[in-house]
């Protein structure tokens, strides 16, 4: 993230998703349109509000923040939420903090989604500004639409087109209408079979299944699980291919997790994870029905779900830098049940589950620190 930001200062200039600020906003209507204007913009990235840097006329100075009026993560979350977005759509942004030049500045990333266009079905006032119901704002290079002005046909056109997934490829077209589940069918008379209501060119192949254990196998009841390859086709075509589990004795079903490691000088740390804008995550939200609920009859596994990469990444250094703070999590009873009950049964895996469970609580406390 520093990296980024110092690159994007060192350009000298201001572009369609960064803007730079000297503080914070004073007028709230002023900060709402910005982060309207970087939220709609098309470019395929995140956008960056960044306070504490002059603008490009005044040299891109690196300032720092000064501390009157300065906003929190917090508080610039309530203030979106308390906002009438249309269909309860809103931006979905983060605060950090980074020392640059010996002084701090604030990076506010407006993550990207194709929930495009964000827009209020209410005006919002503040001291003579105003934020109209119904007005699509975004940023076209170093400019933004007009607080009393929409932004033009072509990109709005644009912004819904990105929303309806109308210029994606097949594979990445699969991938947004798996995140709408109850638009399937299925069709098990034939074999386990799917194809999407409306657009029945996409298709879903459940293949057979074989017997199987992995480390979440015993966090079940019945450590009983099996797992297959499901193929999504478009037409004849097969654009990718995942694989699926049955656990608890086939009483639930989800995606086999992804396996990683977190090393440290004094030990490896192993856990199982799912990267919920990824592939994996848009076949889980449709295997679990939106939910990503693992709950089986007195039982459920401990994956991680991640909203990004990214978010992977800054755990595990947090990790890393924190072990104390891994090892102050209470040991579980019902983790060292399913620890005993693999070595009775002579299985040899990376994992332990106390730790694992141990990890789960820690990234929770972590991403509610972080939200």
């Amino acid at each position: 993230m520093r990296q980024k930001i110092q690159d994007l200062v060192a350009s000298q200039r201001e572009g369609d998703y960064w803007d730079f600020k000297e503080r914070h906003h004073e007028n709230k209507a002023v900060l709402l349109h910005d982060i309207l204007c970087l939220a709609n913009t098309i470019t395929k990235c995140n956008k960056y509000l960044i306070y504490g840097v002059s603008d490009p006329s005044s040299g891109c100075e690196i300032k720092g923040v000064p501390s009157e009026g300065r906003r929190s993560q917090a508080d610039i979350i309530d203030f979106l939420r308390s906002k009438n977005f249309a269909g309860d759509i809103r931006p979905e942004i983060e605060l950090r903090t980074l020392i640059m030049a010996g002084v701090e500045i604030d990076v506010v990333i407006v993550f990207d989604h194709p929930n495009k266009p964000y827009y209020l079905t209410e005006d919002y006032r503040d001291n003579g500004k105003v934020v109209e119901a119904h007005h699509i704002y975004c940023r076209n290079s170093d400019t933004n639409t007009p607080i009393t002005s929409s932004a033009d046909l072509r990109r709005i056109e644009a912004m819904w087109r990105e929303r309806f997934g109308l210029d994606l490829q097949p594979a990445q077209r699969m991938e947004e209408l798996l995140k709408h589940p109850d638009d399937w069918e299925k069709d098990f008379s034939n074999g386990r079979f799917c194809y999407h209501k409306f657009y029945p060119e996409y298709q879903i192949e459940f293949g057979e299944v074989k017997a199987f254990k992995d480390v979440y196998s015993y966090f079940y009841i019945s450590e009983k699980s099996f797992i297959g390859t499901a193929k999504f086709r478009y037409l004849s075509t097969v654009l990718f291919t995942l694989a699926y589990v049955c656990c608890d004795d086939s009483r639930i079903e989800f995606v086999d997790p992804t396996n990683a490691s977190i090393r440290t000088k004094s030990r490896e740390i192993w856990y199982q994870y799912f990267e919920l804008n990824g592939r994996d995550g848009a076949f889980l939200y449709f295997m679990t029905k939106g939910t990503y609920d693992f709950h089986s009859p007195m039982s459920q596994a401990a994956f991680i779900l991640y909203k990004s990469e990214e978010q992977r990444r800054l755990f595990e250094t947090y990790v890393k830098e924190n072990l104390s703070a891994l090892d102050a999590q209470p040991e579980d009873e019902i983790g060292k049940i399913r620890k005993n009950r693999i070595a009775q049964a002579n299985e040899n895996f990376y994992f332990d589950p106390v730790e694992m469970i141990k990890l789960k609580n820690l990234f929770d406390i972590w991403s509610m620190q972080k939200s």
